[in-house]
C-alpha cells in the first residue's frame, strides 16, 4: 500500500504570506502532525525573495524596489534571490529519511529536481541535467538564482535554466522550495537585482498551470512512490501563519543602497 502524503494547490498570496506557510508546514511535518506535503502556490503581486544568507543592500537596486514598492522577503533557504509573480512554485517538505540513500543537500536536490524532470517529460517538455559548468562563467557578483546554472540544475537542451531551487533543514526535516517560471517577467521587476541581468524567456510560456501541477505531482509521486491526498490548510497551520508572516518582510526604507 502506498503512503499517503499531502498534496496542496494554493492560490496567489502576499510574498511574506506565502513563506509563512512554507514554514508553518515544516513546523507541521517536524511535529510528526503532517505527512510530508507539497504545495504548489503564485504571488498575488510581483515579489522578490531574497536567499537566507543575501543582504537586500548587496544586491537589489534599493531605490527603485522603493520607488516601485516591490515587496521583498528574505527566505528561510539558501541561494540566490529569486524573482516572483511570473512563476509557480513550490514546496517540498518531508523528512530526510525520505530521500534514503540521499543525503547530502546536492544528492536531495537532485532527487528533487528528477521529479520536477518527470514530471516535464509527461508534458513533451525536453530537458537536460547540468553535470558540470565552466567556473569562469560562475566569476564575478550574481544576485538571481537563474542567472546561471549550477551543477544538479534542469535547464533545456539548449542551456536555459527551468527550474530554481533552494533547502533548508531542521531537525532531520528537508525544505525546498523551487521557482519555476511559466509566464513573461513582470515589468515592475526589471532591473530590481544588482547587477541586472536580463533572464532568458521562459520556455515554458503558453502550458496550463493546472497541466503543469498535475504533470509535476504525478512526476513527484512516481520519485517516491506516494499517492497524493490533496489537502488546504488546517486551522493550527494557519494561525501559525498569522504568527510567522511578519518576520518575513525585508523593510528596504532602513537600508541604505550600495549601487
Amino acid at each position: 500500500m502506498l503512503a499517503s502524503w499531502r498534496l496542496i494547490r494554493d492560490g496567489a498570496g502576499g510574498a511574506a504570506w506565502n513563506m509563512a506557510v512554507d514554514e508553518a508546514l515544516l513546523e507541521a511535518v517536524l511535529a510528526g502532525e503532517s505527512p510530508p506535503v507539497l504545495r504548489f502556490y503564485r504571488w498575488a503581486v510581483p515579489a522578490i525573495s531574497l536567499g537566507r544568507f543575501q543582504r537586500a543592500d548587496r544586491v537589489l537596486h534599493l531605490a527603485l524596489c522603493r520607488h516601485r514598492n516591490v515587496p521583498v522577503v528574505q527566505r528561510l533557504t539558501g541561494g540566490k534571490a529569486v524573482l516572483h509573480g511570473h512563476d509557480l512554485t513550490l514546496c517540498f517538505v518531508a523528512p530526510l529519511r525520505c530521500f534514503s540513500p540521499a543525503h547530502r543537500v546536492t544528492e536531495v536536490h537532485q532527487r528533487l529536481v528528477q521529479a520536477v524532470a518527470y514530471g516535464f517529460q509527461q508534458l513533451g517538455i525536453h530537458t537536460r541535467p547540468v553535470a558540470e559548468v565552466d567556473q569562469r562563467a560562475l566569476r564575478g557578483a550574481h544576485a538571481g538564482c537563474f542567472e546561471h546554472a549550477l551543477p544538479g540544475d534542469l535547464t533545456t537542451p539548449e542551456g536555459v535554466k527551468l527550474v530554481g531551487g533552494a533547502q533548508y533543514r531542521r531537525a532531520e526535516v528537508v525544505m525546498e522550495q523551487m521557482s519555476i517560471p511559466v509566464e513573461p517577467l513582470p515589468e515592475v521587476l526589471r532591473g530590481c537585482l544588482h547587477p541586472w541581468r536580463e533572464p532568458a524567456p521562459s520556455p515554458l510560456q503558453g502550458i496550463s498551470l493546472h497541466e503543469l501541477m498535475a504533470a509535476l505531482a504525478r512526476g513527484f509521486a512516481l520519485v517516491f512512490d506516494v499517492e497524493w491526498q490533496p489537502s488546504e490548510l488546517r486551522a493550527s497551520e494557519l494561525a501559525r501563519v498569522q504568527q510567522l508572516a511578519a518576520h518575513y518582510p525585508v523593510p528596504l526604507s532602513a537600508l541604505s543602497s550600495a549601487v
